[in-house]
């Protein structure tokens, strides 16, 4: 069986509002995803219902920082 915490790890769901990120290795979240996809959903900060961006973790070593 795989582990959905190592499956799912690397990308990350965003309010397309307030900018508030959470991983998107919760139970029930999909093993992968491709590109971008836009999903409706509650935000913990706002808590509204907004659109939510599923997006891949930003590269920290890609700014050279």
């Amino acid at each position: 069986m795989i582990d959905a915490k190592k499956s799912a790890s690397g990308w990350q769901i965003r309010c397309l509002r307030c900018d508030f990120t959470e991983p998107w290795n919760k139970p029930g979240a999909r093993l992968k995803a491709s590109g971008r996809k836009f999903i409706i959903g509650r935000c913990p900060q706002c808590k509204r219902i907004r659109f939510r961006v599923i997006e891949k973790v930003p590269d920290p070593k890609a700014h050279g920082f």
